[in-house]
């Protein structure tokens, strides 16, 4: 199917939602959403819409509601969004921000973040790496992955299972990166703090705004991981 396909894990208010209207005003022609909550689908299907219609554009919107960290609900779901169009782009942003710190925090929730922040992201590249190397050579074949800028450094020992599960994505995306990176840009996202409305650099607009940016690179000048900080 002709056109640009952006498809969005982890849809959402915040960086999610925001990639979603920023992208879909600038020449993709279809965003597919996936998230757990299909309520709030519904609600981020309307904004998307909403930004479309009000620049004029034309671009399909469809939701997927899919529980990430369940393998086989994911590659399903993927295998569904494949016949929507041409993928372009993906964008990989779920993620449990909240937990306990060490001693409290349960071995059943750390290992829950590890399959969805880690082991969703492996099946997914497995799944978008490959199509995405079909892309024709004037696009520019993307897989953006958010992330911290410091977590994997510095961990947050309130939030072990974040930090723990998010110093192993980075080492993902990086090795993936490594490999694959000459034929599809394999990219972090790097927040440096909290994400707010009203924040000049960390709000939702200006994270997406950066995320485009990256998506943007010319071949050849492909950037492993852009940072944002207040």
């Amino acid at each position: 199917m002709a056109g640009k396909t952006l498809v969005i894990l982890g849809s959402g208010p915040g960086i999610g939602i925001a990639v979603a209207q920023v992208f879909s005003v600038r020449g993709f022609t279809h965003v597919a959403l996936v998230s757990r909550n299909k309520e709030r689908l519904a609600q981020d299907e309307d904004k998307v819409l909403d930004a479309i219609q009000e620049r004029g554009y034309s671009c399909r919107v469809k939701t997927w509601a899919c529980d990430m960290a369940d393998l086989k609900q994911l590659n399903s779901t993927l295998k569904e969004i494949e016949s929507f169009g041409s993928l372009e782009c993906v964008l990989f942003n779920p993620a449990r921000v909240a937990g306990a710190p060490p001693l409290e925090e349960s071995t059943e929730a750390i290992e829950a973040d590890f399959r969805l922040t880690n082991l969703a992201l492996y099946e997914t590249a497995k799944w978008a790496i490959p199509l995405l190397k079909q892309a024709p050579e004037d696009s520019l074949p993307s897989l953006i992955v958010t992330s911290t800028t410091l977590l994997y450094k510095e961990p947050l020992p309130q939030l072990v299972s974040l930090s723990m599960v998010k110093s192993a994505q980075r080492a993902l995306v990086l090795s993936l990166n490594a490999m694959h990176g000459k034929d599809v840009h394999i990219g972090l996202l790097s927040v440096g703090g909290v994400v707010h409305p009203d924040a000049p650099n960390l709000s939702p607009l200006n994270i997406a705004e950066q995320a485009y940016k990256l998506y943007k690179q010319p071949r050849g000048s492909w950037e492993r991981e852009i940072e944002i900080h207040e």
